[in-house]
């Protein structure tokens, strides 16, 4: 695989070796647990929606396209798409905890396990328990009630997204427009099945991501880290396999966005070209891998709010790394 920047022009040497050493030490960082290594397969098309407004004719395939990845990232579903008006009373920002957004997700959980084409998953990745106190659709208020007693508004959001994991890995059937977080997978196989949209073939990318410990700051997957299912079960609610409906994707629902701060790059998967992140020549980035592995690329991102307008997001969200998110329209 050939090394470029978003000029897709190979890199210089020095420039070449600095950015492998990064990979080498990020990858020592993964097999010790301390970070980990994601992968979200798309078709460059659809990033260039999100990150480009329409009237300003730029390229698809041009180097602004890539820079803009990598200063504003790969922000979930409901920054980009979720047109609401102001009657809608759920899922309305991203540390929604309403009644109404608890009643909605019991909703959505009845759905899923009503759709009969994802019947044999249910049965396999889910206890009776579970399915009896969804389907009946008899247990909304002891749902709400449970939740609403939780310990801090800290855990109460945490099992409301627990249970929006489970809604979001089952697609369709569960929560798509509405979804505050991106998919993504620890099997770059995976990813790339993701990245073949019908007969598309060309333009698929995968971004390389990766986020640090404590895992549960920053994604929700039961699977990797069992931070969500545990207070769930604590508080009394029936909990799920930790993989979700579809085990084999193993997938890890990043909050929010692919920040552009845990970006490593993009590979552009016909091309056979890894378009690293812009940012590592910027500031200290190049010396400082540790940091890196704790925080991220260091981004001058002073003018975000200006530039968001020339993009195709209609909402914005922030993090401080502590697991804490806010969102905010455009």
């Amino acid at each position: 695989m050939e090394y470029v920047g978003t000029d897709l022009e190979p890199l210089n040497k020095d420039l070449k070796n600095d950015f492998l050493s990064l990979r080498r030490f990020l990858s020592e960082q993964d097999k010790s647990g301390h970070l980990l290594f994601l992968y979200r397969g798309e078709e460059q098309r659809n990033i260039v929606r999100r990150l480009i407004n329409g009237r300003l004719g730029i390229n698809s395939g041009s180097e602004e396209v890539f820079q803009r990845a990598f200063y504003f990232g790969d922000k979930a579903r409901h920054f980009a798409v979720d047109v609401f008006d102001d009657d809608r009373n759920f899922l309305t920002d991203i540390n929604d905890c309403s009644d109404e957004t608890l009643a909605f997700i019991y909703d959505r959980i009845c759905n899923v396990l009503e759709e009969p084409r994802a019947c044999q998953k249910i049965k396999q990745n889910t206890a009776r328990e579970f399915r009896e106190f969804f389907q009946g659709r008899n247990n909304l208020r002891e749902f709400i009630q449970k939740i609403n007693e939780s310990y801090t508004p800290e855990t109460k959001l945490k099992v409301r997204d627990y249970y929006l994991y489970f809604l979001h890995v089952a697609g369709a059937a569960g929560i798509r427009r509405e979804t505050m977080f991106v998919s993504t997978s620890t099997d770059k196989r995976v990813a790339y099945e993701f990245s073949i949209a019908g007969r598309r073939k060309k333009s698929r990318i995968i971004f390389h991501y990766f986020i640090p410990q404590p895992f549960h700051l920053h994604a929700i997957a039961p699977w990797v880290a069992d931070h969500h299912q545990r207070i769930a079960y604590e508080i009394g609610l029936p909990t799920y396999k930790p993989t979700g409906l579809f085990p084999k994707q193993r997938e890890v629902s990043v909050k929010g966005a692919l920040f552009p701060h845990f970006i490593l790059g993009v590979e552009l998967v016909n091309e056979r070209k890894f378009i690293i992140n812009s940012n590592f020549c910027e500031h200290d980035n190049r010396a400082d891998f540790e940091r890196i592995a704790r925080h991220g690329f260091t981004i001058d991102q002073s003018d975000f709010h200006n530039r968001l307008f020339d993009t195709g997001y209609i909402r914005w969200g922030q993090t401080d790394l502590a697991g804490n998110f806010e969102s905010n329209d455009v």
